[in-house]
C-alpha cells in the first residue's frame, strides 16, 4: 500500500534536494511504514526550526525604544539638559516583535521626570504589554537666593541669581520662575544658593492697618466708590475688614492693589 498523496508528496520534494537522498525518496514513497515514520521525523525537526525564525524583539530594543520614546516626550520641557536612564529588564523576557507601532504611555504625576513608569504596549490582538521603570533627571536653569534673605524681606531682582539644578530631584512646589518671586515676601530666612518653596512665599503687604483704603463696589454695570479706613494689614487677594467713612459700617472686601479694596 502506497502513501497518501501529500505524503509521497513531501517526500519527493523534500528528500530530492540532496542528491544522496534521491533513491531513498523513491523507496520511502512506495513504502507505508517507512515513509510515515520517516516523514514523522522530518517534521519532527523541521518544526522547531520554523519556531526559532520567529523574531523576538529584545531587552535590549526594548530599553532603547522607550529611551526614545522619553527623550522625545521631556524635549517639549524647558531644559538646559536632559539624563534618561532606562532600568534593567529581565534578560530571560522573551517578547514577540510587533507588527504594529507600539503604544507608550507615560506615569509621571508631576510632569518633572524623576522615578517613573513607562507601559509599553504591542496593540495587536495577540499583543503584550510591560511596563518598563526609567529614571528622568531634567536640568534647568532656576532663580536661588544670591544671599542670605532675612523673613519680612521683599524680594527684588538683585536678590535672585539663576543656577542649573535637577528640577526632577526637588518636584513640586518650588518657584522655577523668577515671576514667581518677584514682588513677594518671604515668610522665613531663606539660605544663599536655596531655591525658593512657594511655601515660603506671600505676596506683599498692600494695605496697612489704620490706612486710608479706597471701597469700591460695584453691581452689574454700577459702580460706587467710597473710602473708609482698613481695620487690620491686608496681602494682595485677601479679605480684610474696613470701616466705611461714610456709613461708619464695617464691610469686607478683597485687597485689589496698594490702598483698593473690593466690597463683598
Amino acid at each position: 500500500m502506497e502513501l497518501p498523496s501529500f505524503c509521497s508528496n513531501f517526500l519527493r520534494k523534500f528528500l530530492p534536494s540532496i542528491p544522496a537522498n534521491r533513491a531513498l525518496a523513491q523507496k520511502l514513497a512506495h513504502n507505508s511504514a517507512a515513509g510515515v515514520k520517516y516523514l514523522a521525523g522530518a517534521l519532527f525537526i523541521a518544526l522547531p526550526s520554523m519556531t526559532a525564525n520567529a523574531q523576538i524583539y529584545s531587552p535590549l530594543a526594548l530599553k532603547q525604544d522607550v529611551a526614545n520614546f522619553l527623550a522625545t516626550h521631556y524635549a517639549q520641557e524647558p531644559h538646559e539638559r536632559l539624563d534618561i536612564k532606562v532600568g534593567n529588564l529581565d534578560s530571560r523576557l522573551r517578547l514577540e516583535a510587533c507588527a504594529e507601532p507600539l503604544h507608550f504611555n507615560l506615569q509621571d504625576s508631576t510632569g518633572l521626570g524623576g522615578s517613573i513608569s513607562v507601559q509599553t504596549r504591542c496593540p495587536t490582538p495577540q499583543g503584550w504589554a510591560v511596563h518598563v521603570p526609567a529614571q528622568v533627571m531634567i536640568y534647568r536653569q532656576i532663580p536661588v537666593a544670591a544671599r542670605t534673605i532675612a523673613r519680612g524681606e521683599h524680594i527684588n531682582d538683585s536678590h535672585l541669581t539663576n543656577t542649573l539644578t535637577n528640577v526632577s530631584s526637588i518636584r513640586q512646589g518650588y518657584a522655577l520662575d523668577r515671576e514667581q518671586i518677584l514682588g513677594k515676601e518671604a515668610k522665613r530666612n531663606i539660605g544663599q544658593g536655596e531655591a525658593f518653596k512657594t511655601s515660603s512665599l506671600d505676596a506683599p503687604t498692600a494695605i496697612k492697618r489704620g490706612e486710608i483704603v479706597t471701597l469700591q463696589a460695584q453691581a452689574g454695570a454700577i459702580k460706587v466708590v467710597s473710602s473708609g479706613v482698613a481695620l487690620a494689614d491686608g496681602r494682595l487677594g485677601q479679605k480684610i475688614r474696613v470701616r466705611n467713612s461714610s456709613s461708619d459700617r464695617i464691610v469686607t472686601g478683597v485687597v485689589l492693589n496698594q490702598g483698593l479694596v473690593q466690597t463683598l
